[in-house]
């Protein structure tokens, strides 16, 4: 049976059909044809099987649905291959494909069939991992329908075909949509994808018949309301409100949102005349919402003062409605503020959630439709360099895709949009610690007491006070991330600080004259008890710099690391992060393992990943390296992407032919060609086992790692 003759149907309840007539498949045979339709890429066997069945039986279960699909689907599905992979026509193709040639009297059926609820009928099914992959991805295809009714409802308006233009409006309010405005100069770029939806999904769950509030932190607040509205999908109405300093503002915009929603009534009439945010009004203003009888999700934009939203907070709680009350703090000290002022709340209701930061599978998927003619590993290369360049931070990456065709291997500036945009965000700051910080920022080395006690009157105090508000964060120059779990915790003992990240540093120097920073590099120069950090501040003052001896070394000979037959496909699936004071990024992500480093302009700390003791025997390393850097010249210190050290055993993994290191170092040295997968293999006596990174800008990726008998990462193994 030929793919072509069948259509897998996602536009609401999944099936399969031939000839537009079901085919008998049970519901994980449609799940199973689903998630390899949709994800587009193999999958083993084992890993199929857990997300279907939680069971010990899972893959004989698997083998049976197979057999049944096999003498449903002659010839689609092998035997005995380790790796399924099937990709069959959907509705959801054949729908896209009429949005660009659809006639207006073909409209309202177009829109029957690409507006329902996709993927009905799987959302009890299977894993925990297999109902929010079925989240995900009906986000993905709502993203989709929504792009296509703008475009459909664009184009319909331009030719003058009014009323069919309507309908499709009018199904967007109906769903709770806005559509989007056609893009003047390329597709518009979403970060929003699966990752980002999964922090909110809990506690949207939760608010069906019991109010819930989410104290919602990370990206930006066009990210966040991208994110809403894919979340909201239809069966949500969500509302937007920029949270005024004045609480008579608060509750007038909160009055004006609303009336989009409630019909007018003497009581709402009554408020809009004199929105005075005493307690009564504010209990009026709420309780205008039970009769609405639509599930809601209400969110205060830039929260700086939390006393006052807490009146609404206490009254919204506990109205008998569908409602979600989503908080986004201005920055991390009112984050802080509003987590102590929801202290008194129920907390079994109150959602402390954090959207993480940009990752590169997030950028390679927004700019899939740009770059569709690149080959999968260059688009990879791309878009980590993106992540590490950005460090995360949506509007910098935004701005470096309008700007940079390509990111090489030097570092690139800090954009004018992005350093004005981290500055006023920084506008509430007291003017003396802003300006303390501006100084501070010239240091191209982490910050100590006495180097600070150099630059600043009030040293201790207005370093604490910069630590307490996030500004700065305790560092180490060997920092540990203990694998698989994540964690991390910066030594108590150690007083020196970074900031929190290095495009902040950037920008609060940028604020200081040329004249005034070269009078801190004078002082920095005087200060530093470290002779080459000295020397450095003194060449870039101009002042003359006394030579300094050049340590002992040794220079290791690279030996090319050899390429993987076959590559790995790309990383995909449930996202975890952690960051290091120093900057590191530990990701790992559908079974693979990320470090993304965008450092301070200095000498690289060292990122220990230990995993604890692995048994003797062969061990095997597949990895890519998509950027390395090195800083200015501070002394023999090494910049390599990967380090693998298994007992006595060691392995190192760079870009540049040789590699200059402290004497003593032992182990093999590999040059890995940039933005390729290679694989390097040895033996080792067993023992403690860890992996490491030291450099200041990195982007490199593991996706398997072996030592003996332990399997300590393997790509499509959460």
């Amino acid at each position: 049976m030929p793919a072509r003759d069948l259509t897998l149907h996602v536009l609401g309840h999944t099936y399969l059909s031939r000839a537009a007539k079901p085919v008998p498949v049970s519901a994980k045979g449609a799940a199973l044809l689903a998630y390899l339709t949709l994800e587009r890429r193999p999958f083993h066997r084992e890993h199929l099987a857990e997300l279907l069945w939680q069971s010990g039986d899972a893959l004989r279960n698997l083998r049976v649905e197979l057999n049944r699909l096999r003498h449903l689907l002659p010839d689609l599905i092998p035997e005995r291959q380790p790796m399924l992979e099937l990709t069959l026509p959907s509705d959801l193709d054949h729908w896209t494909e009429r949005a660009a040639s659809i006639h207006p009297d073909e409209v309202g059926e177009w829109l029957s069939l690409g507006t329902g609820v996709p993927l009905s009928g799987l959302e009890d099914l299977g894993s925990p991992d297999l109902r929010a992959w079925v989240d995900g991805q009906r986000w993905r295809i709502t993203q989709v329908v929504e792009t296509q009714l703008s475009s459909a409802h664009a184009r319909l308006q331009r030719a003058g075909q009014h009323d069919a233009a309507d309908l499709i409006s009018a199904r967007a309010e109906q769903l709770g949509w806005a559509l989007r405005a056609a893009p003047t100069s390329g597709p518009d770029l979403s970060f929003t994808g699966p990752d980002l939806h999964r922090p909110l999904l809990g506690a949207l769950r939760a608010a069906r018949g019991c109010p819930q509030v989410a104290l919602l932190s990370g990206r930006s607040a066009q990210a966040r309301r991208e994110v809403i509205s894919g979340l909201a999908q239809g069966q949500w109405q969500s509302l937007h409100v920029a949270c005024p300093p004045d609480p008579d503002l608060l509750l007038a915009a909160l009055l004006h949102q609303l009336g989009s929603l409630l019909p007018d009534s003497a009581e709402r009439l009554e408020l809009l005349r004199a929105p005075h945010a005493t307690r009564h009004n504010v209990v009026r203003l709420w309780s205008l919402l039970p009769p609405l009888n639509q599930p809601l999700i209400v969110v205060l934009n830039d929260v700086v003062d939390p006393g006052l939203i807490l009146p609404h907070v206490h009254v919204a709680l506990n109205l008998p409605v569908d409602l979600l009350l989503v908080l986004c703090p201005a920055h991390d000290a009112a984050l802080r503020d509003t987590h102590a002022a929801l202290s008194g709340t129920d907390q079994s209701r109150v959602h402390a959630l954090h959207l993480p930061p940009l990752g590169t599978t997030e950028i390679m998927d927004a700019l899939a439709s740009r770059q569709h003619a690149w080959p999968e590993e260059r688009r990879y290369a791309y878009a980590a360099r993106v992540a590490m360049d950005s460090d995360g931070w949506e509007p910098l990456a935004r701005s470096l895709l309008a700007d940079h065709a390509d990111l090489g291997s030097s570092r690139p500036a800090l954009l004018h949009e992005a350093r004005d945009l981290l500055l006023r965000d920084l506008g509430w700051l007291p003017d003396t610690l802003r300006d303390a910080m501006a100084r501070l920022a010239v240091a191209h080395a982490p910050i100590e007491p006495a180097v600070a006690a150099a630059l600043l009157d009030d040293a201790p105090g207005l370093l604490a006070h910069a630590e307490h508000l996030k500004l700065l964060r305790p560092c180490d120059p060997v920092e540990t991330v203990h694998l698989p779990h994540l964690h991390y915790r910066p030594s108590d003992r150690n007083e020196t600080l970074c900031f929190a990240s290095e495009p902040l540093r950037v920008a609060l120097a940028a604020t200081l004259s040329r004249a005034e920073r070269q009078q801190v590099r004078e002082r920095l120069a005087r200060a530093s008890t470290d002779a080459r950090l000295a020397a450095h501040y003194a060449r870039l003052s101009g002042l003359d710099a006394a030579p300094v001896a050049t340590g002992a070394g040794i220079t290791l000979a690279g030996a090319a690391a050899p390429l993987s037959d076959p590559a790995p496909p790309t990383p995909s699936g449930p996202r975890q992060e952690c960051r290091t004071g120093s900057g590191y990024r530990v990701i790992l992500e559908g079974g693979s393992l990320q470090v993304l480093r965008h450092g301070l302009f200095g000498r690289p700390a060292t990122l220990r990943l230990p995993w604890g003791p692995v048994p003797p025997g062969p061990w095997q390393l597949t990895a890519r390296i998509d950027a390395l850097r090195a800083g200015p010249d501070l002394g023999p210190q090494a910049s390599f992407a990967l380090g693998w050290q298994v007992g006595g055993s060691s392995v190192l993994l760079g870009t540049t032919p040789t590699l200059d290191v402290p004497p003593g170092t032992r182990g093999a040295y590999y040059v890995a060609p940039q933005g390729r997968w290679v694989t390097v293999r040895g033996d080792g006596p067993g023992g403690p086992a860890e992996l490491q990174v030291q450099a200041m800008d990195v982007a490199v990726t593991v996706t398997h790692l072996r030592a003996g008998s332990a399997l300590l990462l393997q790509l499509g193994r959460d």
